[in-house]
């Protein structure tokens, strides 16, 4: 529609009760009349949202989120009066303000006094400490909306984006969940900028921080770059300090723009009140109270996390000039990538307290490195199985398959801590040493000193791009990471036992810091891994939902946050294409997290996409290659793909890793039964009940393929007296009266199990799934099938 067209069409829509006077011109998501009240003779701007986006809005949605905006009434904020439609396309009304905008004032001034600066930036963080209150987010926060005017400054288009998103038609998902990210590149917090659908106050906190570095500076931190540039650098991309930019800012303030510029949401300030007090003691000439620098131990885990990005930097640096050296020789394959194996660092002097901090380091450092491009790095899994060895390096790196071995001795004594570390390659050489002793007052500051020695070593100049994402869902407590280690350590055993420990430890570590999104990561593991197998599945699936929505409200950049949440999606809202929308976002932010690929691949084989779930269980198995649950990760994507030999032989393997790993179904047993390999099959589901104390529906499926009727009930029966008293899957107790032809009580239990949202019911009817042959031909199996596809994909 051209500007003449809609001025006319807009005048006819506002009728005589407004007189249309000019087009100021477009803004962000608008564009911009001005016109006059009649009745009042007040002047107002109207604002109509572009042509694109005809069709794809709920007018009334929007004049509903539009009606909650207009509630605002606060000296700096620029209040929301009407709401309405011209030809499709919504539109509101606000005041007009006499003055001009902030970014007018920038664009002829440049970088403000500071006292101005301060004062305008506590106005309108005033303005966002209201909103917030009343609950509602700006989310577009920039000098473009805010207007200077009688010597005060005044936030306009408040609720405006999330009015947009909310009314959004897009199959009933709001702008942001189907990846279109509202708000301006160049002040988008790290969690917009990836579309998450779960960006909250704290986003507007990210985009203060932004504009007041620039009405500081001049400058935006990330100027001068393209939109998809930007984007990219607020996700990965440490700014530069506000305080080389401008030397003069008070240290506090420069701490407090800094904080608000953390990628993870959990480190910014949490209120924009806490901004506004924060202010309040701050002189524009002066340094401020040293009291509002962050708390010691806080400054101090910030700096571990980033120190472990340098150590990253200098290590693959130090790597790169050997392994150029050595042509790509060493223990890893001919023509593999550059490779390393962050062993578990040594606890020397037996101190159980501080086995912690040794475990902590090794996989801080591991994971780090993880997200590096260009280097493999072992998955914890597989270097922990060297934990107390006395394996030879040479050895170690051959089972690893890599180039290069880090090693650490850790001691802790007398109020000290003494770290020796090195990397050697294959053959034993050391390629790097370094020792470090310092006083025992916070150990993440440990990692320091050790960026220092090893940037000195190599003379490297640090790249900031890959530190936002090592820092992802840390915590700054040291006890609390102990918890989370020992966590860790039982849900690795995937036992209903250890699980359950698991979920007991993670909580203990969430009373000690309620943001530690790795510990709702974990929650969220263990629960899943309950559901289905040990407790009530969609009950269960929402409580691992539930923990994985806390794990991304904490850090949106912790990737396995994302993969959790979207395979719950898909296991209790039914809901497969938003879920794996969801885990790819997270498999983009860190292809090479373990615990996220083996999610991912075991999605992906669930919905039979197989070459996919194998191609993901084969890049898990090279990070990870003597990890049990990778290999199983493989043998399932066999299995639901059909490929019943290659899943026997991948079951091998698992189980020359670790003969104790068994999850939900013997992978064997089935296989050899689909195979038509009947006695072995018994036999191995006679091992199956020995190791896990419990008969398996499998054993009465193979019964029922032999005609062992009799022998099928007995086990049959079993599991629905055991299903009196704990959780046993209906799809499960449905397969197996389906392998003896009781097509009545199989269709029962495939009810039951529809009514309860059991999960397992997708993956068993979403494909040619063997476990229900006997019913492919029953009428109310074909109707119950395309109802589970109908609310599984969306069909």
């Amino acid at each position: 529609m051209s500007a003449t067209d809609l001025r006319e069409q807009l005048q006819r829509t506002l009728g005589d009760a407004y007189d249309l006077e000019r087009e100021l011109g477009g803004g962000g998501m608008s564009r911009v009349f001005v016109a006059t009240e009649k009745s009042l003779g007040r002047r107002v701007v109207v604002k109509v949202l572009p042509g694109e986006m005809s069709g794809q809005l709920s007018v009334e949605r929007f004049r509903r989120e539009i009606s909650i905006a207009a509630r605002l009434q606060h000296a700096h904020v620029v209040p929301l009066l009407t709401a309405g439609e011209v030809d499709g396309l919504p539109y509101f009304t606000m005041p007009y303000v006499e003055g001009e905008s902030l970014r007018a004032r920038l664009a002829r001034e440049g970088e403000l006094p500071l006292s101005e600066a301060i004062r305008i930036l506590r106005e309108v963080a005033s303005a966002l400490s209201y909103a917030h209150a009343h609950d509602v987010v700006h989310r577009d926060i920039k000098p473009d909306n805010v207007l200077l005017s009688g010597g005060a400054a005044m936030v306009t288009d408040f609720g405006v984006a999330k009015a947009v998103d909310a009314a959004a038609t897009t199959g009933g998902e709001g702008i942001t969940s189907v990846g279109i990210a509202l708000g301006t590149p160049a002040y988008m917090a790290p969690e917009q900028a990836s579309a998450d659908p779960l960006v909250d106050h704290r986003a507007d906190l990210y985009a203060w921080g932004v504009m007041a570095f620039e009405l500081i500076t001049g400058q935006s931190p990330f100027a001068g770059r393209t939109p998809r540039a930007m984007l990219a650098a607020h996700m990965t991309e440490a700014p530069e300090h506000i305080t080389r930019r401008r030397p003069s800012t008070p240290p506090a303030l420069a701490t407090l723009v800094m904080r608000c510029l953390e990628k993870r949401a959990a480190d910014r300030p949490q209120s924009a009140d806490e901004i506004v007090r924060t202010l309040d003691g701050i002189g524009s000439t002066s340094g401020g109270d040293s009291s509002l620098a962050p708390h010691s131990g806080r400054a101090s885990a910030r700096a571990w996390r980033v120190a472990v990005g340098t150590a990253v930097v200098a290590l693959i640096a130090a790597a790169g000039l050997w392994l150029a050296k050595r042509g790509g020789t060493g223990a890893a394959p001919p023509g593999s990538a550059l490779s390393l194996a962050v062993l578990p660092i040594e606890n020397v002097g037996g101190d159980s307290s501080k086995e912690y901090l040794a475990d902590g380091m090794t996989s801080e450092l591991a994971n780090a490195l993880r997200k590096t491009p260009g280097l493999r790095v072992a998955g914890d899994l597989s270097t922990f199985r060297f934990k107390h060895t006395q394996t030879t390096p040479a050895e170690m790196a051959r089972q690893l398959a890599v180039h290069m071995l880090l090693t650490g001795k850790l001691q802790s004594q007398s109020g000290r801590i003494r770290l020796q570390m090195q990397l050697n390659d294959a053959d034993g050489k050391l390629l790097w040493s370094n020792k470090f002793d310092r006083e025992n007052k916070d150990a993440f500051a440990l990692q320091d000193e050790i960026t220092s020695a090893i940037a000195s070593e190599m003379r490297l100049v640090l790249s900031p791009m890959t530190l936002a994402l090592t820092r992802a869902g840390r915590t700054e407590n040291p006890q609390a990471h102990d918890l989370y280690l020992r966590g860790q350590f039982e849900k690795n055993k995937f036992s209903e036992q250890g699980l359950t420990r698991a979920l007991t430890y993670f909580e203990e570590a969430l009373k000690l810091d309620s943001t530690y999104a790795q510990a709702y990561v974990g929650i969220a593991f263990a629960y899943d891994f309950l559901a289905d197998a040990y407790a009530p599945s969609h009950e269960t699936h929402e409580l691992a939902k539930a923990a994985a929505l806390r794990a991304l409200r904490a850090d949106s950049l912790l990737a396995e946050a994302h993969v959790l949440y979207g395979f719950e999606v898909a296991a209790s809202d039914w809901d497969f294409p938003a879920g794996r929308a969801e885990m790819e976002r997270g498999i983009a932010l860190n292809p090479n997290a373990p615990d996220a690929l083996f999610m991912y691949s075991s999605f992906l084989a669930i919905t039979g996409e197989t070459e996919k779930a194998v191609a993901s269980a084969d890049h898990l198995i090279q990070i990870d290659r003597l990890s049990a649950m990778a290999s199983l990760a493989r043998a399932n994507a066999m299995f639901f793909g059909g490929r019943f030999a290659e899943a026997l032989r991948q079951d091998s393997a698992t189980k020359k890793l670790d003969a104790t790993v068994v999850y939900v179904e013997s992978l064997d047993a089935a296989s050899l039964r689909e195979l038509g390999h009947l006695d072995e099959s018994v036999a191995a589901y006679r091992n199956f009940e020995k190791l896990t104390g419990q008969p398996s529906f499998g054993l009465a499926a193979t019964y029922g393929r032999m005609g062992k009727r009799d022998d099928a009930l007995r086990v049959i029966h079993t599991l629905e007296e055991i299903g009196r008293h704990r959780w046993v899957d209906p799809p499960f107790i449905a397969a197996a009266y389906s392998s003896i032809g009781d097509r009545d009580n199989a269709m029962r239990w495939l009810e039951t199990a529809f009514q309860k949202k059991a999960f397992s019911l997708r993956f068993l009817l979403s494909y040619d799934s063997p476990f229900f042959r006997e019913l492919r031909d029953d009428p109310r199996f074909v109707a119950l099938r395309k109802r589970v596809l109908a609310t599984t994909f969306k069909e």
